[in-house]
């Protein structure tokens, strides 16, 4: 029992660190590629990935801490709200 407020602190704070090293470089990309649905529905894009965030954060663990893996993450992310494979 004494674990779980640990674990909880750590996944919040694996949360909140995934959300905002990335949410800011998708919506620069969500402008220069031009994806329609994500421009029009702003606020929905980011109460549903901050609630994603919320739950795989802690297993994305390589995102939070490697730039190179972030940014591997942050573009397939963003093809993929375009469609693009």
């Amino acid at each position: 029992m004494e674990a779980v407020p640990y674990i909880a602190a750590f996944w919040l704070s694996a949360s909140i660190m995934l959300f905002t090293k990335t949410y800011s470089r998708i919506v620069l990309l969500v402008d220069m590629y031009q994806i329609k649905l994500i421009q029009k529905y702003r606020v929905l894009h980011l109460v549903v990935y901050g609630m994603i965030c919320l739950v795989i954060a802690p297993f994305l663990w390589k995102v939070i801490l490697f730039d190179n893996i972030r940014d591997g993450f942050i573009n397939e992310y963003c093809k993929a709200l375009n469609g693009k494979k």
